[in-house]
């Protein structure tokens, strides 16, 4: 089925082991304004020039000694900068939710109606071990790889890849399943440091993790609260455990944001670059009109700049990116404004490590 492409256990043992990185060898981070879902459109090419493969986890390791890389050579063949965002929760793969034995758990994000998807005890060791095998599997195939500056850190996530999201909301709809499958905070403040230690392997490559103010779950009263204090532990975890390699980010930016996320945007931006964002959606940032308002979404991208960010995933639809000009619009800024800002800022982060 995926013939060609299809790389077993044995051929990856064959593979030569990555060198070990050299002093001042660590990739420069992805800089600029950057297609989150694939390459720019050719009209935006020369200024989008960077862009994010996302790849399904249960696509990439359909078995547990299979890869697929298909999507991921197709990416390289463009030539662009990437940023390789392996998406787990609801995409991880089928043997990897089951593992000891366990039952792929139905995750509900919304008040009525079935679950928007299944995911695994992402928690458990079993899980953490075949999450760190695909690390160590990856960077032996692309850590050399210039083209590939970022990786995405996902492990402990659910519906999106990030992984300080809980959809606390729903509590009350996924108590039973995580109940049953002996969920504990103390397992998933675990899970966040190893899943930042799985990305140790990667020696030359830097890990892109999405903060969040973490939806704290307690196991014992089954209430759900926001611990900003945790996330910004972790936030100070990531830069101790990887350093430079670390990339600081948050996949909803936009300015009407509560204060915990302007705190923690500000405790982001003192530790310095590189700092990467993602934005709301397009409906979110223009308020849903259409055409999207300059001002609203050059007010974005000054924030993403305020903060001390080096690279910017744009929003898609109707009134997304490619229905904003790339040039300057006075009183308003283009596209090339901000790829040129934002690249000078990610540029303080090259060649540390």
């Amino acid at each position: 089925m995926f013939a060609g492409v299809i790389v077993s256990l044995t051929a990856l043992l064959t593979i030569g082991a990555v060198a070990p990185a050299e002093p001042g060898a660590l990739k420069e981070p992805v800089r600029g304004v950057l297609d989150r879902n694939g390459p720019a459109p050719a009209a935006y090419a020369s200024v989008v020039d960077a862009f994010v493969v996302r790849v399904k986890w249960k696509d990439l390791q359909p078995a547990p000694q299979e890869l697929n890389t298909s999507a991921i050579t197709a990416a390289l063949a463009t030539g662009r900068p990437l940023r390789l965002r392996v998406t787990a929760g609801f995409d991880a793969p089928d043997w990897v939710k089951t593992l000891g034995g366990r039952a792929a758990l139905p995750w509900y994000t919304e008040a009525t109606g079935g679950p928007a998807g299944w995911i695994g005890a992402f928690w458990t060791p079993e899980f953490g071990a075949a999450y760190r095998d695909l690390q160590v599997r990856l960077a032996e195939l692309y850590d050399d790889t210039p083209q590939l500056r970022e990786v995405v850190v996902s492990r402990c996530t659910t519906e999106f890849a990030e992984p300080y999201i809980r959809q606390t909301e729903r509590l009350a709809r996924n108590q039973t399943a995580l109940q049953g499958a002996g969920y504990t905070a103390a397992d998933d403040e675990q899970c966040h440091r190893d899943e930042i230690a799985a990305h140790a392997v990667w020696t030359r490559t830097r890990s892109y993790l999405a903060f969040n103010p973490y939806q704290r779950i307690d196991e014992t009263t089954w209430t759900a609260s926001v611990d900003p204090a945790f996330t910004r532990s972790m936030i100070d975890h990531c830069r101790t455990v990887l350093e430079d390699r670390c990339v600081l980010g948050n996949n909803s930016l936009d300015p009407d944001r509560p204060a915990t996320y302007l705190s923690m945007y500000a405790y982001m931006a003192g530790k310095g670059a590189p700092i990467g964002f993602q934005t709301a959606t397009a409906a979110k940032i223009c308020a849903d009109a259409d055409p999207c308002p300059p001002e609203l979404w050059n007010a974005t991208l000054d924030m993403a700049l305020d903060y001390g960010a080096g690279s910017v995933e744009l929003p898609q639809g109707v009134t997304g990116y490619t229905s904003w000009p790339i040039e300057e619009i006075p009183p308003y800024h283009g596209l090339r404004h901000y790829d040129t800002a934002l690249s000078l800022t990610g540029a303080s982060a090259a060649g540390r490590g």
